[in-house]
């Protein structure tokens, strides 16, 4: 409970796992609320274009969050993930404030962070059918991206940014889910066959059909959500497939959760040719990063083509990782961070 009292419009926000489907959706439910706070305390909150509210707003990212000042409170509006959560850190940035008065950097970046953390590992956690443990977000970003993923009315879903941030991970887990669910007849994982240096070429077609090694990262995933052996059952059931890439042409895919691997690496030709084999039905995730790829010099991503295309159009979801949101390793994301900005490449994002 927040010191002083608590004014909301529509429903109070709640973030147990039990409310999911009502708050957590691909279009989250916009929520207001009054926290009540001494005057003083709202002046220091709001106050110049580095206030500490401006803070709170960027760390609830991607959720929307705009806090503004009102007589003796402050008025938290968004998604009702990010009013909640903001609502929290407010009630102990408020302790600290009537305490010593002061707000400062480090005090707003720690409250904001613990508040997070500890919503990440309890109320934004997923009990999913079709997963053998607990899903547990290590980011906002990742919790939102998992809420597209399962509760978007959207058939095309796009997770993109840099390496690390587990996107290939939670779209598979979602994939898995929504077929024991039975919301899918079945998992269809693919990714592009990519020519390594020093490799010996054979024909194109045969590379893109062959299952070779390149496909192993799918199956590492899959080990780690349900086990080698329920992997096996799955896939010898139908449940899940893993196909390389050149198998999908003169196929339709009804009723199938599609997820597409690394697909900074297709061409426009074998992008247009995956996006297009989408049957009734269906939902494919599009993982990728469109500023780094492996295609030949001068090749043209078929990931980044078709983000442009889409730009400003409701045709799909467009998730964006950022780079520090690498969960890999604190050193992967550094070292990312310094190529970006060598890069200075934005991703468009349809509406």
């Amino acid at each position: 409970m927040m010191h002083g009292a608590v004014r909301t419009e529509g429903n109070t926000p709640s973030l147990g796992w039990d409310a999911v489907d009502s708050h957590l959706g691909s279009m989250p439910e916009v929520r207001s609320l009054d926290a009540e706070l001494p005057q003083r305390c709202v002046e220091i909150l709001t106050s110049g274009s580095d206030a500490p509210g401006r803070r709170i707003e960027l760390a609830v990212r991607p959720y929307r969050l705009e806090i503004t000042p009102r007589s003796g409170a402050v008025r938290l509006a968004g998604d009702e993930v990010a009013v909640t959560l903001a609502a929290k850190m407010m009630e102990q940035i408020g302790a600290a404030l009537r305490a010593t008065g002061r707000a400062d950097e480090a005090l707003i970046n720690a409250t904001a962070a613990a508040v997070i953390q500890n919503a990440l590992k309890h109320e934004l956690s997923y009990n999913l059918a079709g997963l053998r443990s607990t899903l547990r977000p290590m980011s906002l970003s990742q919790a939102a991206f998992m809420n597209a993923m399962l509760f978007s009315p959207r058939s095309l879903i796009f997770g993109v940014g840099p390496t690390g941030t587990g996107k290939t991970h939670l779209a598979i887990a979602a994939g898995l889910n929504q077929v024991a669910e039975l919301r899918f007849k079945s998992l269809v994982i693919t990714r592009p066959h990519v020519r390594l240096e020093g490799e010996i070429m054979t024909p194109e077609l045969r590379a893109e059909t062959a299952y070779g090694e390149q496909l192993t990262p799918i199956e590492d995933e899959l080990h780690a959500l349900i086990g080698r052996e329920d992997t096996r059952r799955r896939i010898e059931k139908g449940l899940i497939e893993i196909v390389p890439l050149g198998r999908m042409r003169g196929r339709t895919f009804n009723e199938t959760f599609v997820v597409v691997d690394e697909a900074q690496n297709m061409t426009v030709r074998k992008m247009r040719m995956a996006v297009t084999h989408l049957g009734r039905g269906s939902r494919m995730v599009v993982t990728g990063d469109p500023v780094q790829n492996d295609l030949p010099s001068g090749e043209t991503s078929g990931l980044a083509h078709l983000l442009g295309m889409i730009a400003g159009t409701d045709l799909a979801v467009v998730h964006q990782f950022q780079n520090i949101e690498i969960i890999r390793n604190d050193l992967v994301a550094r070292i990312e961070m310094l190529y970006s900005r060598e890069d200075g490449v934005g991703i468009p994002a349809a509406a």
